[in-house]
């Protein structure tokens, strides 16, 4: 949502990624946990999802202009630790 949007009571959101839909589209059980954004362009992420909600997450690149996965781009396989 806009900061003007988000300060009515009734914000208009912009859906960026359906959790559900890409658990059944990978027959996961995808459980948000958290995205680091990268600072100066904006336009890449890097998603944190844990399966079941595990202490272990998957880390993977994601295109905020396209709401797309980067194919190819950054994938850090399941683990428990953390990026900076």
């Amino acid at each position: 949502t806009t900061m003007t949007s988000y300060k009515t009571p009734e914000p208009e959101w912009e859906l960026l990624l359906d959790i559900d839909a890409l658990a059944a589209a990978e027959n996961d059980d995808w459980i948000w946990a958290g995205a680091q954004i990268e600072p100066e362009k904006r336009q890449r992420a890097i998603l944190s999802l844990s399966r079941g909600g595990s202490d272990a997450v998957v880390n993977r690149e994601f295109d905020l202009d396209t709401l797309r996965f980067i194919e190819n781009g950054f994938n850090l396989p399941e683990a428990k630790g953390g990026l900076g």
